[in-house]
C-alpha cells in the first residue's frame, strides 16, 4: 500500500470518527449546527472513499486502456466537487432554519467538540495536502482542500455555538451562511480543475513555458508544436522540433537531451513523445588532419596542432567524391585554445565527419565538435591519398 492509499484510508477513518462525535454531541445537546456539521463530515467519508478508489485503480493499464486509468482520479475529484456543493447547500439550509427558530445552548460541551473538530480536521487537511503535493495527486489535493473548507465550517460552527451559548443566537446562522459561501467557492474551483483535465485542456502556462524554454536551450532547435496535458497526477507531453542538424544520430542526440531535461524539470511525466525534423543534406564533408600540404601527406596524430586539413566532399546518393582540397589550419600554433579554434574552423567549413588517427581526448575541442554534431571516426589509413581512395571505394576505414 502506497502513501496515497494510506492517507486516503486515514482520511476515511478520521472523518468517520469526527462525524460520529459531532452527531452524538449535537443530538445530545440540541445543537443544530453540530448535527449539520456532522452531515458535512459524512460527505467527507464518501469523498475519501472515492479518492481511495481513484488512487487504487488509476494506474491500471490494459489492452483497452494503454494510457492507464489515470483520469479516475479526476473523476473522483469531480465527484468531490458535487459533494462539496451538497455540503454547502446543507449548511445554508440549516443556517436559514436556525434564523427562523433559534434555540439557545446551555452547555459548553458542544463548544469543546466544535473546537476539537476544527483542530482535528486542520491537522488531517495539512497531512493530506503534504502527501498530495509529494505524489502530485489531484484527487488527494482536492480532498485536502475539501478538508480545509471543513476547518472553516467547524470554525463557523464554533463561533455560532459559542455566541449562541452567551445569548447571541442570531450569529450562529449568520456564520453558517458565510461558511456555505466558502464551501460553494471551493467546490467550484475543484469542479473547474477536474473538468479541464477530463476535457484534455492544456497544462498551465507556467509549466508549458518551462518546457519550451528548456527545449530552446538546445542548439539549432526550434519548437514547432508543444502539446501537454494532465491525466490524473501524471503528465503527457508531445513535442515537434525543427533542427538544422543533418544526421539521424545528431537528431537522436537532441531528442535524448530534450527528454532528459524535461523529465528532470517536470515531475510525474508518464510519457513524452519528441519528433525531431532534421535536414538531410545531399552530401557529406569529411575532414582529415594532415602533416603537410600534399595528397601524400601522412595523417597528423594531434587534432589541434595539425598544420593542414584535407577536406573531401562525397555525394550521399552515389557515394562519389565531388571534390577534395587541402586547407591551412591558421590556429595550429595558437598559444591558447588551439583545439577549440580548430573545431570552429571545421564548423565554418560545414564538416560532418572528422577522420582521426587515434581517439580524441575528451576536452574542449572534442565537446566543441560534439556540440556542433561533427562525428569523430577512427581511420586506419596512413595518408590522405589512401583515405581518398578508400572513400571512392567506400572503404575509408
Amino acid at each position: 500500500m502506497n502513501k496515497l492509499e494510506k492517507a486516503a484510508i486515514l482520511s476515511i477513518l478520521g472523518n468517520a470518527f469526527i462525524s460520529a462525535l459531532k452527531f452524538s454531541a449535537g443530538t445530545m445537546f440540541g445543537s443544530i449546527a453540530l448535527v449539520a456539521d456532522a452531515m458535512h463530515s459524512f460527505t467527507d467519508i464518501i469523498s475519501s472513499i472515492a479518492v481511495f478508489l481513484g488512487i487504487r485503480f488509476s494506474s491500471v493499464k490494459s489492452g483497452k486502456f494503454p494510457y492507464g486509468l489515470y483520469k479516475l482520479e479526476n473523476l473522483a475529484s469531480l465527484f468531490i466537487s458535487f459533494a462539496i456543493f451538497y455540503a454547502g447547500f446543507e449548511i445554508a439550509s440549516n443556517s436559514l432554519s436556525k434564523i427562523a427558530d433559534p434555540e439557545q445552548i446551555i452547555s459548553m460541551f458542544p463548544i469543546g467538540i466544535a473546537l476539537f473538530s476544527a483542530v482535528f480536521v486542520f491537522v488531517l487537511a495539512k497531512y493530506k495536502g503534504k502527501i498530495g503535493r509529494e505524489e502530485h495527486s489531484p484527487s488527494m489535493l482536492s480532498d485536502a482542500r475539501h478538508s480545509m473548507v471543513d476547518v472553516l465550517s467547524s470554525l463557523g460552527v464554533l463561533a455560532g455555538v459559542s455566541l449562541n451559548f452567551i445569548g447571541l443566537a442570531i450569529f450562529d446562522p449568520l456564520a453558517g451562511l458565510l461558511v456555505s459561501l466558502l464551501v460553494f467557492a471551493a467546490g467550484a474551483r475543484i469542479l473547474r480543475d477536474s473538468a479541464k483535465v477530463l476535457l484534455d485542456a492544456s497544462l498551465d502556462y507556467k509549466t508549458m513555458k518551462k518546457i519550451e524554454d528548456l527545449v530552446k536551450k538546445q542548439k539549432t532547435v526550434k519548437v514547432k508544436e508543444l502539446i501537454a496535458r494532465n491525466s490524473g497526477r501524471y503528465v503527457f507531453v508531445d513535442l515537434k522540433l525543427e533542427t538544422g542538424v543533418v544526421s539521424l544520430k545528431a537528431a537522436d542526440k537532441i531528442r535524448q537531451e530534450c527528454e532528459t531535461a524535461v523529465k528532470k524539470a517536470v515531475p510525474k511525466i508518464d510519457r513524452i513523445m519528441i519528433d525531431v525534423e532534421y535536414k538531410k543534406k545531399p552530401f557529406t564533408i569529411f575532414a582529415v588532419p594532415l602533416k603537410k600540404k600534399k595528397k601524400e601527406s601522412g595523417i597528423a596524430t594531434e587534432f589541434g596542432i595539425a598544420a593542414f586539413f584535407g577536406i573531401i566532399k562525397v555525394d550521399n546518393k552515389t557515394s562519389e567524391i565531388i571534390s577534395s582540397k587541402i586547407i591551412k589550419n591558421p590556429h595550429a600554433k595558437a598559444e591558447r585554445k588551439r583545439g577549440i579554434l580548430t573545431a570552429e574552423l571545421l564548423v565554418k567549413k560545414e564538416v560532418n565527419v572528422l577522420l582521426s588517427k587515434k581517439e580524441m581526448h575528451k576536452g574542449g575541442a572534442f565537446y566543441a565538435l560534439q556540440d556542433n554534431f561533427i562525428e569523430v571516426k577512427h581511420t586506419k589509413s596512413k595518408t590522405f591519398s589512401a583515405i581518398i581512395k578508400g572513400l571512392s571505394e567506400q572503404k575509408w576505414k
